[in-house]
């Protein structure tokens, strides 16, 4: 068993290394609040959408494809008025979020019953539910609202066991670094925003 596991993560492509190598860089640079994350994220994303494609994960492929929209209007948003005054870090109320996941979740719902019936993809319901919450938490992280950071440690792991079981290992030990980097994104950012001026972290979410 162990030596068909080593075989099948020395196997993975050079494209899928090159993803998941670019994917770390943006995870860390988002962690740290800085804008050149979103450079990482285009290539990577533009890789991993075709990479999901060809193993019939078609939400998460086109998911990727929303993610290199978002890294374009990520770097724009990020770069603030100067680069002395970055994009303040700010924070939503809990009534903005609940609205976000009903909406997203019955999105994720719809998802996965065409995904299921229609196009017969793999995980329908599970990748429709990572698939939508990553792209409205994928938005909290272009307007910097810190509680994206929460939404990343439920997706992450639910990420983590489709890969495996689609045997995207590397992909999978990304999901892993991903979880990781979500807890040192929740204290660095939460740091951050504390050391805000108090009109800055007070400032409106829209």
């Amino acid at each position: 068993m162990m030596e068909q596991w080593i075989a099948q993560w020395q196997a993975q492509s050079l494209w899928e290394w090159t993803a998941v190598l670019l994917s770390v860089g943006y995870i860390v640079l988002a962690a740290q609040a800085n804008r050149w994350c979103w450079v990482c994220a285009f290539l990577s994303t533009a890789i991993f959408s075709v990479l999901f494609f060809d193993v019939n994960l078609l939400q998460e492929s086109a998911l990727n494809i929303y993610y290199l929209i978002m890294a374009i209007y990520g770097w724009w948003h990020w770069q603030g008025s100067s680069e002395q005054q970055q994009l303040p870090i700010i924070r939503w109320p809990v009534k903005n979020h609940v609205i976000g996941a009903a909406i997203f979740g019955s999105i994720a719902l719809i998802s996965g019953f065409v995904s299921d019936v229609y196009f017969k993809a793999d995980f329908p319901y599970l990748n429709g539910f990572t698939v939508w919450f990553a792209v409205y938490t994928t938005f909290l992280v272009a307007r910097k609202v810190f509680e994206n950071w929460l939404f990343w440690l439920v997706i992450n792991p639910l990420s983590a066991y489709m890969f495996w079981h689609k045997e995207l290992y590397v992909t999978c030990g990304l999901m892993a670094v991903y979880f990781i980097m979500s807890l040192y994104g929740v204290r660095t950012w939460y740091i951050k925003w504390r050391q805000q001026d108090e009109s800055l972290s007070t400032c409106s979410a829209y």
